[in-house]
C-alpha cells in the first residue's frame, strides 16, 4: 500500500503526470517518459517477484537504407539475424556455383558435343575420268587436318616423276607417289588433287584437307599436281579441260571463292622449276591464272639474292638458317615423331567377300594355259603364300599387287594361285576359273590352287592362324566352282605337302583342312599324273 504526496498530481489511474511527455532518441519518439513516484510505505507479503529500485528496459530498432534492401534481394544481406545470414550466404554460394557449372556445360555443348566430326569433303563430281581415293585404293593417312573454306588460291605443280596415260599406269603411279610422300614424312600424298595423262583426275588429300606441296601456301590454297616431269614431257588438252571442270566444281561447292587466283608453283616458290616449262607455257588456258612473275628464272632468282648480299649478310643468314633448322627439328621430334598415330579407317571393299582382279587392281596378264581338258577338276591344292598378313581389304589388295609384281619380275608369269584367301576373310581372284596355275609342279593342269595369305607354320615363334571366316569363305568359293561346272561334286582337297616334300600349307592350316569333308588321305594321288587321276590316256598319246 502506498500513497503519493499531495504535491504530485496524478490521473484517474494513479499515474503521476510529468512535464515531458515523450522521450526522443536520435530525433525519433519512442515512448512517454514519467517520473518515478515517491513511495512512503511499502509492505510485501508472500511475494517472490519483487523488484526494488529503477528498472531499465532496452529498446532495439533496426535501421535500414537502400543498400541493405538491395543486398537482401540478392541474398547477400549483411545486416540480418544470425540464422538468416547463414542461410542467405549458402544460397549465394549455390547460385554462383550453379552459374559456373551451367556456363561450363554450355561451352562444352557448343564447342565439343554439338559440332559433328569433320570429314573429307565429297565434291560430288561424277565423271569417268575422276577417281576418288577409294577408286585408286589410297593408303590411309597418318594424320589429317582440315582447311578453313573458302580459299582464294590454286597452285599448279608437277610430280617430276613418271608420265602416264593409261588408267592402270596412273593408279600405279599414284600409289608410288603416296608411298614416297609417306616415307618423306608428309603423312599422306602431298597435293589435294593430281592429274594424269588423258585427263585422269585423282583425288589426293581432298578438297578440304590441308595439303603439303608448297610451304606457306598450303594453308590458303588448293594444290594440284600434274603427274610427270613437264620439263621434258608435254601436257595434252584433256588435262586442262578436266582441271577447269574440277575448278568450276570447287567454286560451286564453295571450296574456292569465285575470284580465286591461280599460280604456277615456281611463281610463288622461286627455287623450283615446277610445274615445268611445257605446262607453264599453257597456263593461260586457266581463266584465273595470274601471270605475275612468270618469266623469272626460278633458280637464278635465288642466286641473284645471294650474289647481291655482303659476306656478313650471308653469314648472318646462314647462322639464322641453322638455328631455324635446329628449332624445326626439335619441334618435329617432340610433336610428331614421339606421337603414336592410329589408323582408324573403316574396312570397306567393293564386294562383301568375292574380290575380282579388277577390284584389287591386278596388272593385266595373258595366261595361255587352261584346265579345259580336265574340267570339272577333281583336285584342290591348298597352299600358303609365306607373305605378310593383311587384315583389311586395302592392305590385302596392296599385298597382292606386290606379290604379282614380284612373280612377274622374277619368274615372268602371273600370280600363281587361282584364288587367294586374305586374312580379312575375303576371296581374291588370282588366275581365276579354268586357267592353269603355277602352284604345284605336275598338278597345275588338273587342279585348282587355293593360296592363304600368311605363314601358317606353328613351329615358328610368329605365325598366322587360320580363322573360321577364312575357312567359311574358302568353302564358299569351292561350292561356287561346283555350281559353275569347274569342280566335280566329289572333288578332293589336299595340302601341297600331301603331293610334294614341302611344309606348305603350314601345320596350323594343314590341321584345319584335314577336318574338311572333302579332304583326301595323304597318299591318294601322290606321284600320279593328271591323266591317271582322270582315267585318261597318257599325255604323250593325247598330244600324238
Amino acid at each position: 500500500m502506498w500513497t503519493a504526496k499531495d504535491d504530485q498530481p496524478s490521473d484517474a489511474l494513479g499515474r503521476t503526470s510529468t512535464n515531458s511527455d515523450v522521450v526522443l532518441v536520435d530525433g525519433q519518439g519512442l515512448a512517454p517518459a514519467s517520473t518515478p513516484p515517491t513511495i512512503a510505505n511499502l509492505n510485501v507479503t508472500k511475494s517472490s517477484r519483487v523488484h526494488i529500485g529503477p528498472k531499465f528496459v532496452s529498446v532495439t530498432q533496426n535501421l535500414q537504407n537502400t543498400e541493405v534492401v538491395k543486398g537482401r534481394l540478392l541474398g547477400l544481406e549483411l545486416v540480418s539475424p544470425k540464422g538468416a545470414r547463414r542461410l542467405r550466404c549458402s544460397v549465394a554460394v549455390f547460385v554462383c556455383w550453379a552459374f559456373l557449372v551451367a556456363s561450363g556445360l554450355v561451352i562444352y555443348l557448343v564447342a565439343v558435343a554439338l559440332p559433328r566430326p569433320q570429314g573429307r569433303l565429297d565434291i560430288g563430281l561424277k565423271a569417268p575420268w575422276y577417281l576418288r581415293r577409294g577408286d585408286w585404293q589410297a593408303m590411309p593417312p597418318y594424320t589429317i587436318d582440315f582447311l578453313d573454306l573458302p580459299l582464294s588460291y590454286v597452285i599448279i605443280g608437277h610430280s617430276a616423276a613418271n608420265f602416264c596415260e593409261q588408267m592402270y599406269e596412273c593408279i600405279e603411279q599414284m600409289l608410288v607417289i603416296q608411298q614416297d610422300h609417306l616415307r618423306r614424312g608428309l603423312n599422306d600424298i602431298g597435293p589435294n588433287f593430281l592429274v594424269g595423262g588423258k585427263g585422269f583426275v585423282f583425288e589426293g588429300r581432298g578438297a578440304n584437307v590441308f595439303g603439303a606441296m608448297v610451304t606457306s601456301w598450303n594453308v590458303k590454297s588448293i594444290t594440284i599436281m600434274f603427274m610427270g616431269n613437264y620439263v621434258n614431257e608435254f601436257p595434252n588438252q584433256e588435262q586442262f579441260d578436266h582441271l577447269n571442270i574440277l575448278l568450276d566444281v570447287l567454286v560451286k561447292e564453295r571450296v574456292l571463292v569465285p575470284d580465286y587466283t591461280l599460280y604456277a608453283q615456281c611463281q610463288v616458290q622461286p627455287d623450283t622449276v615446277s610445274p615445268g616449262r611445257h605446262v607453264l607455257a599453257h597456263m593461260d588456258k586457266f581463266k584465273n591464272w595470274n601471270s605475275y612473275n612468270r618469266n623469272m628464272p626460278c633458280p637464278v632468282y635465288v642466286w641473284h639474292i645471294v650474289k647481291n648480299s655482303s659476306r656478313a649478310e650471308r653469314l648472318s643468314c646462314l647462322a639464322a638458317l641453322l638455328v631455324l633448322f635446329v628449332c624445326i627439328g626439335l619441334i618435329v621430334y617432340f610433336t610428331v615423331l614421339t606421337k603414336n598415330t592410329t589408323d582408324d579407317i573403316t574396312d570397306v571393299a567393293p564386294h562383301e567377300w568375292n574380290i575380282s582382279r579388277e577390284m584389287w587392281l591386278a596388272q593385266p596378264y595373258e595366261n595361255n594355259g587352261t584346265t579345259k581338258l580336265f574340267d570339272p577338276l577333281k583336285l584342290v591344292v591348298i597352299q600358303h603364300t609365306v607373305s605378310p598378313r593383311c587384315e583389311r581389304f586395302i592392305l590385302c589388295a596392296a599385298e597382292l599387287r606386290n606379290m604379282q609384281a614380284w612373280f612377274i619380275s622374277q619368274y615372268h608369269y602371273d600370280i600363281p594361285y587361282n584364288f587367294i584367301i586374305g586374312n580379312d576373310g575375303r576371296v581374291y581372284e588370282g588366275r581365276g576359273w579354268g586357267i592353269e596355275g603355277a602352284h604345284t609342279l605336275g598338278y597345275n593342269r588338273c587342279s585348282l590352287g587355293l593360296g592363304f595369305i600368311g605363314d601358317y607354320r606353328e613351329e615358328l615363334p610368329v605365325h598366322s592362324r587360320v580363322t573360321d571366316l577364312q575357312i567359311k569363305r574358302a568353302k564358299m568359293i569351292l561350292e561356287e566352282g561346283v555350281k559353275l561346272g569347274y569342280l566335280a561334286e566329289d572333288y578332293v582337297v589336299l595340302g601341297a605337302k600331301d603331293l610334294h616334300l614341302t611344309a606348305s600349307p603350314g601345320s596350323n592350316l594343314y590341321n584345319a583342312i584335314r577336318k574338311w569333308d572333302h579332304y583326301g588321305h595323304v597318299n591318294l594321288w601322290r606321284n600320279s599324273t593328271c591323266e591317271e587321276m582322270h582315267g585318261l590316256p597318257p599325255r604323250q598319246q593325247l598330244i600324238g
